[in-house]
Order: structure tokens, then sequence, then C-alpha cells
């Protein structure tokens, strides 16, 4: 990604905040999610087991008690088929008969105690004997026992006769099958969990590795910000829309804030410099101008005291009363322009007045605006041309004339006094009008074109003025023309001519 530094940004001495300690989430989460399948593999695993084992278990009884009940109920019926004499006869003449065919049947080993607990028939003689005591003496009490030795269950259930016990009936069943079953499934659930827990750590490894490493890439750039490297293109992080996502785009705007903010204090800082370097400008220009007001107000007013003076010793004379009260009248007019062209541009700065909006015919007011200057005009020898077409507007006509006034006045002023020239015109553009004021006076600079706009601001010594004029004219045409909501510039100043240009809203 693109980043700008920041010409005051400090490297940080903090970063190491920023540094890893211990394990790594990398290896972390992956340990949990871990630790988490093995529990839950574990607790499925048991469970799973114990259901097996609850099945084997209750599939056994449930065969070995319906054996046992084919067993008794087949020794009662050979028992009442051969006149029932003593039961415990019974049992020692035909026990060991009914042993072997009962065995042969159910394919199990057969035991059958009489009903003092004597031992009285077999279906494998000579097979081993198990150890049954105490489980006998609960079946000879009328209870069934089973007791399980190594791979077999030994199921002994009381054989019931018409007037009592006749007996025990012992099962041996083999469960090595169901044993191995269960033995391979729980090496079954042993792989299985080995191999999830496996690929699960393999699998959350990887995806916690891209989360990690997109953690990585924000803890980055928070290091980078913090360091004065701001984010300069628009881009993201990452293209993902999940929550790291939407975080990483918040760090890079965060970012651009930040360069923003800082961009913005370095502009404002440049600001209040050329604030202060114009400030500098503006207290020269301003002793620049009461040293000119001064001169102004100094010149008009010695040469009212002197014809004054004149009069009082020469009152009697009729042609020096006359160039006397001209030249006074000429000097109070110009001194009462002075006066109030500064105190109007003052108060422009100071005041918000309100405007007097009214429609405006612009082209028959531009043609009373050059009559008006026409007469100083030709006395001054200068061609004035006017070209207008028709316009309604809404504006303030009164200070819409005194900027007119002003620009023609200056025209005049500044212009060749031997063949010069004034052209006044207007278009219509969009919704705005330009007035166009043209004049062969002496050329401006391009670098003084906003200088003369400038309230207190000295023309050049090829500007300088050649009649009565205040200096405030300009100062004062633009920021009535700011308060109309337009533009006043110069457009070009060259050996064809120079431009005023006035831009209002229609």
């Amino acid at each position: 990604m693109k980043r700008s530094a920041s010409k005051n940004a400090q490297p940080t001495t903090r970063s190491h905040l920023f540094q890893s300690r211990g394990w790594s989430l990398r290896w972390k989460f992956p340990l949990l999610l871990a630790v988490l399948l093995l529990f839950t593999v574990g607790v499925l695993s048991t469970l799973v087991l114990i259901g097996i084992q609850s099945n084997q278990k209750n599939q056994i009884e449930n065969t070995l008690k319906r054996q046992s009940e084919i067993v008794g109920l087949t020794i009662r019926q050979e028992y009442l088929a051969s006149n029932p004499s003593d039961p415990e006869s019974f049992m020692k003449l035909r026990a060991t008969e009914l042993a072997g065919q009962l065995g042969i049947s159910s394919n199990m080993r057969i035991v059958l105690y009489d009903a003092k607990g004597q031992l009285v028939g077999d279906s494998l003689p000579l097979a081993p004997q198990a150890h049954v005591e105490q489980a006998l003496a609960y079946a000879l009490k009328g209870q069934i026992a089973y007791i399980t030795a190594g791979s077999s269950v030994i199921y002994l259930s009381p054989i019931q006769g018409p007037n009592g016990l006749l007996g025990v009936a012992q099962l041996h069943l083999s469960i090595a099958e169901q044993q191995a079953f269960y033995q391979d499934i729980v090496h079954l659930l042993l792989w299985i969990g080995l191999s999830v827990l496996m690929i699960s750590f393999i699998v959350g490894w990887l995806y916690i590795r891209k989360q990690t490493t997109d953690i990585e890439r924000l803890t980055q750039e928070t290091i980078s910000i913090a360091q004065g490297q701001y984010p300069v293109a628009q881009t993201t992080l990452f293209t993902r829309k999940d929550e790291l996502g939407q975080l990483g785009e918040g760090i890079v705007q965060m970012g651009h804030m930040i360069a923003q903010s800082m961009n913005d204090l370095e502009n404002e800082k440049q600001q209040l410099e050329q604030a202060v370097t114009k400030l500098t400008a503006l207290e020269q220009l301003q002793k620049a101008f009461i040293g000119n007001i001064s001169h102004e107000l100094k010149t008009p007013i010695t040469s009212i005291q002197a014809y004054a003076d004149l009069l009082h010793m020469y009152g009697d004379d009729p042609s020096l009363v006359q160039e006397a009260s001209e030249s006074i009248a000429k000097e109070t007019k110009r001194l009462i322009e002075l006066i109030e062209d500064s105190i109007r541009l003052s108060l422009l700065e100071k005041y918000d007045f309100e405007l007097q909006l009214h429609t405006v015919q612009l082209d028959e007011l531009l043609q009373d605006v050059a009559e008006r200057t026409r007469g100083k005009a030709s006395t001054s020898g200068i061609d004035l041309q006017v070209q207008t077409v028709s316009v309604n507007m809404i504006t303030d006509p009164k200070h819409l004339m005194h900027i007119l006034l002003n620009l023609l006045d200056n025209a005049v002023k500044y212009n060749d006094r031997k063949h010069g020239w004034i052209q006044l015109s207007n278009t219509l553009d969009d919704h705005k009008t330009i007035i166009r004021i043209a004049n062969s006076g002496a050329i401006i600079p391009e670098d003084q074109w906003d200088n003369v706009f400038e309230p207190y601001a000295t023309l050049s010594s090829d500007r300088a003025r050649t009649g009565s004029g205040t200096g405030l004219g300009l100062p004062l045409a633009r920021r009535l023309t700011e308060r109309l909501q337009g533009q006043l510039y110069i457009k070009q100043s060259n050996p064809s001519g120079t431009v005023f240009i006035l831009e209002l809203p229609l």
C-alpha cells in the first residue's frame, strides 16, 4: 500500500508495545481447538461405548432369559410327563440326559442342579467347573443370578415345578464375539478421534494462520500510522467482508483521517504564516497609506489655505476671487471624496449592511454610468464607447452604480491622455452577466493584479496617479462586488489594453 509520511512525524519510541509476548495466537488457537476437539471426541466416544455396552448387556440378558425359560419349560414338561414322583429322584435320573439335549438345542453348556444344590447334569461334563456357589445360593432361593467369567457369562435360573422348586439351570454363554466387537469399536473410535484431531488441528492451524497473518497486517498498519506513515491511496488492507475486514477498513480510514488532519494542521500552519506575512505587509501598507493620506489631505488643505490668504489680501480682485473660488471648491470636493471613500471602505469591512434589491435594466444602467463619465473622459481626451445587450437582473442598483463609477473613473484617471479609449460592454453567460471595462492605460504587471484591489496599496511607478484620486476606488469596488456575490478581477493587461471583468449573478 502506498504511504505518505508526515513532515513533522517523529519515529515512535513505543513500538515495543506491539511486539509479541509469549505464545502466538497462531499456536494458541489451534491448541485450544485441539483440546476442545479431544474433549468432544472423548465424550462422544465414551457415550458410544456406554451405549454399545448397554446394548450388548441387554442382548445377552434377553438371550439368556429366553434360553432359561426354554430350559425350564422343557424340564417341567418332562417332569409332568413322567408321572411326577420325587423331584430329587427325577432330577437324578433325567438331569444328565436333559442337559445334553438342551445343550445341543441351545448351543450352550447347560448344567443342572437339584433343589438341594447338588450337580445332577452337565452337557459338557469334561469341561472345568466354575465356582458359582454364591450365585447358586441366590438361584436356590428363587432368584436369577449371573456372573461374568472371562469371555463367558454364567446365568443361573431357578426351575419351578408344580409343587415347588425342581432345581437350578446354569447356562454358559460365550461373549467373545461381543468383547471382540467392543474392542474393535474402541480401536476404531481411537483411530477416528486421532485422525479427526490431526486433521482438525492442521485445518485449524492453517485457518488461524490466515487470520493471524491478517491481524499482523493490521498490527503493522497501526505501527506505521503511529510512526507517521499514513496510507495514501483509498485502498483496503484485504478484501474480506468479516469483522477483520471491517477493522482493516476502519484502520485505513483512521489513517486517512489522521493524514488529513495532519495536512489540515500543516495547511493551517502555512496559512497562519501567510497571514503573519500578510499582516506584516498590511502594516507596511498601512504606514504607507497614512503617509499617502496625510499627503492627500495636506495638499488640498494647503491649497485652500493659500487661496484663503490671497482672498484676504486681494479680495478686491474679481479674477482672483473667481480662480480662488473654483480651486477651493475643487479641493473641497476632493477632500470630501477622500473622506467618504475611507469611511465607506471601513464600514464595509466591519459591518454587514442589508442589500436593497430591485429589478434593474442593466443596459440602461450602463448607459447612465457612461453618460456620467463621458464629460470627464472628453475633458481628458479619452474616447468612451458603450456596447450593451438588454439584460434584466435583481441587484442593489446603488451598489452596482458605485462599482461601475469607480471602475470608469479609474479607467479615466490612468489612461493615455493623447489617444486614450475606454470600452464598456456586457454579455450574458448562463446564469450570470459579465461586464467588461477595457482601457488603453498603462500596463499593470501580472504579479500586481490582486494587489491593486487591496486597501492601502500604492500603485507602481508606471501606474502613479496623475489625477486627484483617493486610491481607494478599486478596493471599494471589489468589496461591493463581493457583497453582491460577484467577482471583480483583471483579465489582461498588455499593450493591447487593460481589461477589468465584473461578473454578477442574475
